[in-house]
């Protein structure tokens, strides 16, 4: 369903990806660099017992290929020492437009969401711009 199809504001539920993947605080940044890139993912959530607790994205890993800064192994760096803790996190039945405004304030590129306090998605800045394109693309066709 399109977003222009709806009758009211939509809730966050519409754009978020389901059943994210998602890793634990003990879990290597060799690993979490594997899983981005084999399912082609920036953010992923970083969840313990069964609860969020942080996230770490694409970027939060960038200084690693600083050739000027000596680290350990990738295999030795748990993700807590490097993850965001206390991710933007939002109930499923978010107002879309609430999250948006919030993520654009805060300057963040995902938000995690969930219902009744457990991970039911992700919805990221690229899920949000691939709607306002079909918007925008659908507005404009009709207006020759």
């Amino acid at each position: 369903m399109r977003l222009l199809d709806y009758k009211k504001n939509p809730s966050v539920a519409v754009l978020m990806q389901p059943f994210p993947y998602f890793a634990e605080p003990d879990t290597s940044v060799a690993q979490i660099l594997e899983l981005m890139k084999s399912h082609n993912v920036r953010h992923i959530p970083i969840k313990q017992n069964d609860r969020v607790v942080g996230i770490i994205s694409e970027r939060d890993l960038r200084w690693m290929g600083n050739p000027a800064i000596v680290l350990p192994a990738t295999d030795e760096i748990p993700v807590s020492h490097v993850m965001t803790f206390n991710p933007y996190i939002v109930e499923i039945d978010t107002p879309l437009t609430t999250v948006i405004l919030e993520m654009t304030e805060r300057k963040i590129g995902a938000a995690i969401v969930v219902s009744s306090n457990r991970l039911a998605g992700i919805v990221t800045v690229i899920d949000i711009c691939r709607a306002l394109g079909e918007v925008l693309d659908s507005e404009f066709k009709h207006r020759h």
